[in-house]
């Protein structure tokens, strides 16, 4: 269902419709080479694994948005959060975080966010954190990425 919005203009009454967005999807393996050609068209560095859980949003058989969760021990970390060029910035990565609370909630999850992009992740239940309490096996690899010269804030998704 879609949501509406009402707004006044100088005695003018307007519809605004907020767009209703499907369901995300955890990839099964049998999508995985859509998947892969989804992130070569749209993020070459993502490189989607099947050992871990990608979640995406489609329409019509189409992918949209798609997020990966790389298992690492005892925590996840959210990697390769993309949206096609022509629906970004239409709410739909913000439903995709929100819809896949679950599995977000399961085991601790981390993301390295694009300083641009804090946020983004700050709306969607990230927060901000000192490296030095990222847990052993991701702070090597934030570390390992930021002397590379990437601006990365590390966050934690908690959802209040």
């Amino acid at each position: 269902m879609r949501d509406v919005l009402s707004s006044r203009s100088q005695s003018t009454h307007y519809l605004i419709m907020k767009p209703s967005y499907p369901n995300a999807e955890q990839v099964p393996s049998l999508w995985f080479p859509l998947v892969k050609k989804f992130y070569q068209e749209h993020y070459p560095s993502g490189k989607p694994n099947k050992a871990d859980p990608i979640w995406v949003i489609k329409d019509q058989g189409r992918i949209l948005c798609a997020v990966r969760l790389k298992q690492i021990n005892t925590i996840q970390l959210l990697t390769a959060m993309v949206t096609k060029p022509s629906h970004r910035n239409m709410g739909l990565g913000s439903h995709l975080i929100n819809d896949i609370h679950a599995a977000l909630s399961k085991t601790p999850c981390y993301c390295f966010a694009f300083t641009h992009l804090v946020p983004f992740y700050t709306a969607n239940h990230f927060t901000a954190i000192p490296v030095e309490i990222l847990p052993e096996e991701v702070r090597t690899r934030f570390l390992a990425y930021t002397a590379q010269g990437r601006e990365l804030t590390p966050m934690h998704y908690i959802r209040r």
